[in-house]
């Protein structure tokens, strides 16, 4: 299974990032790459030459320096005397969940080679792509939680009953279904047909908003089969969708 590339969270990074690397000459000043790393909220900077790629000038690198000076001159000094000369570097491809060894031991790494930088990535980079991507998963899981209360709150005392009365049909005509054991069993059409055949069960509210309530349920439907088969990820619209149907089912919940 194909995972997620530097790449990956690089091209996620690009809407708040230059789309080239922000780097300091091997010649600058210390104060000209503190300048530059507040500026842009840099913890790191690459730093190049006519060469390629020297090395990274880093808070960290800065601060040893300073340490070890009496009287350090950071406007004349370059940044040749603060520089890590062996970052490491990935390609574009790189899996991303390769990295959590190097992110346990180090703040970034740079994609690309020492010839041809592409950018750089960090924890934040990582961290940050990683919830954005699971996001959705978790919000679905919580949507299907808030249904299964709100069924087994409702229709506690004959839920089995129910779930046998609500699919029995579906079963007696589809060889390929079976009747879900339990709650924890249902998909999105389980949930669907299970609100529509016991709606007076429920409260009020869901009966008035039915055909609201189905449309979601459906949208959320494609939503998860196209997230749990990596066919695509989530947009901006199923995000919307998404935050719709959890605020509307964990409201429910919350009001029961």
């Amino acid at each position: 299974m194909e995972f997620f590339t530097a790449d990956d969270v690089l091209s996620y990074s690009e809407a708040n990032t230059p789309d080239d690397p922000v780097t300091v000459s091997l010649d600058d000043s210390i104060q000209d790459a503190l300048t530059t790393m507040l500026a842009e909220d840099f913890d790191q900077l690459p730093v190049v030459s006519d060469q390629g790629v020297e090395g990274t000038v880093t808070y960290k690198t800065i601060a040893r320096y300073v340490k070890s000076i009496d009287e350090p001159d950071v406007g004349e000094v370059s940044v040749k005397i603060a520089l890590n000369t062996s970052p490491k570097f990935v390609e574009p491809e790189h899996d991303i969940f390769d990295l959590i060894d190097t992110f346990a031991e180090d703040d970034f790494v740079l994609i690309g080679d020492s010839d041809e930088l592409v950018g750089i990535l960090t924890r934040y980079d990582i961290l940050y792509f990683i919830e954005y991507r699971v996001e959705p998963f978790l919000k679905i899981g919580e949507i299907e939680e808030a249904l299964r209360h709100l069924f087994r709150s409702c229709c506690d005392d004959d839920l089995d009953q129910r779930i046998e009365e609500t699919f029995s049909d579906r079963a007696e005509h589809d060889d390929g279904y079976d009747i879900p054991e339990n709650l924890d069993r249902f998909s999105f059409d389980d949930y669907r047909m299970f609100m529509v055949r016991n709606i007076e069960q429920l409260p009020p509210r869901l009966s008035r908003e039915q055909e609201m309530v189905e449309s979601l349920l459906e949208d959320i439907r494609d939503t998860r089969n196209a997230l749990f088969h990596f066919r695509s990820e989530a947009g901006e619209v199923d995000r919307d969708q998404l935050d719709l149907a959890h605020g509307y089912f964990t409201g429910i919940v919350r009001g029961l």
